[in-house]
């Protein structure tokens, strides 16, 4: 990174596995790009809606990412349930 104004921002992109976090970033890209490093890591980037300025923010994301979430997995059970098996003669 160069010498940029570092921002803090909060990491919303692992909200449902890691949790989001808040960490000094240099946001580019007309603000849609943060880069950071997490003590001597490697660069580390989050684009989009992936980060954001605020907490209200960052919290209405990770609620967001949380109910689609929910809504996949009860689709995927939806379809698990409806399956049925049937056993077929295969040919040698």
């Amino acid at each position: 990174m160069s010498s940029e104004v570092k921002t803090k921002v909060i990491v919303t992109k692992y909200a449902l596995t890691e949790g989001p976090f808040k960490v000094m970033a240099e946001v580019s890209h007309g603000g849609s790009m943060a880069s950071y490093r997490i003590g001597n890591s490697f660069l580390q980037t989050a684009h989009g809606k992936d980060f954001w300025l605020t907490e209200e923010e960052a919290i209405a994301d990770c609620e967001r990412r949380r109910v689609a979430k929910i809504k996949s997995i009860e689709k995927q059970k939806k379809k698990l349930e409806s399956m049925t098996f049937t056993i077929v003669e295969a040919s040698a």
